[in-house]
């Protein structure tokens, strides 16, 4: 009897465990922390360089505050991707609430405009965006949050230059 008795205590403990288990999984896919891309914009044009802003906002439904490690990104136009990249985040989103977070990524102005092939500054495209904000959560670590926004995006005009000579440079051949 002694030995059934073991084996029956055994089986309780190891059903509690798994019970256990699938609730601190389902509480904590309940706290997931949620975004969504709220706008894209380019700002800072120069002739080398320009800084996309990605607006995201977070959800934090944690206890305790959320950091953002990182980000990627990636921007097409029809079947044409145009610009990819990764950034560091250094914001945080406070304890139990949310926050709209501006995540700059600087590029090549001069080169994404060879990548739209006949696109001229101060036209408006259309554009399709992946970005994956990466977030360090208590209890899961470090996840990713995959955000989508379509669009239309204005490409600016570059101050300061003579356009005709920058369209000269760039222009499909």
């Amino acid at each position: 009897m002694t030995a059934k008795r073991y084996i029956f205590f055994t089986w309780c403990l190891m059903a509690a465990g798994v019970a256990g288990c699938e609730t601190i999984q389902e509480s904590l896919s309940l706290n997931k922390p949620t975004a969504r891309l709220t706008d894209l914009k380019i700002e800072d044009v120069k002739l080398d360089s320009a800084t996309l802003l990605f607006d995201v906002e977070i959800e934090n439904h944690y206890p305790v505050a959320l950091p953002l490690t990182n980000f990627d990104y990636s921007l097409s136009s029809g079947a044409e991707k145009f610009l990819s990249g990764n950034a560091e985040s250094q914001a945080a989103v406070p304890a139990k609430s949310s926050r709209t977070v501006s995540l700059p990524a600087k590029f090549n102005y001069i080169e994404m405009l060879k990548a739209l092939k006949g696109v001229r500054p101060g036209s408006t495209i259309p554009y399709a965006a992946e970005l994956g904000l990466s977030v360090n959560t208590p209890g899961l670590g470090v996840i990713r949050l995959p955000l989508k926004k379509e669009g239309e995006l204005i490409l600016p005009n570059v101050t300061g230059a003579d356009i005709i000579d920058i369209w000269n440079i760039i222009k499909p051949k």
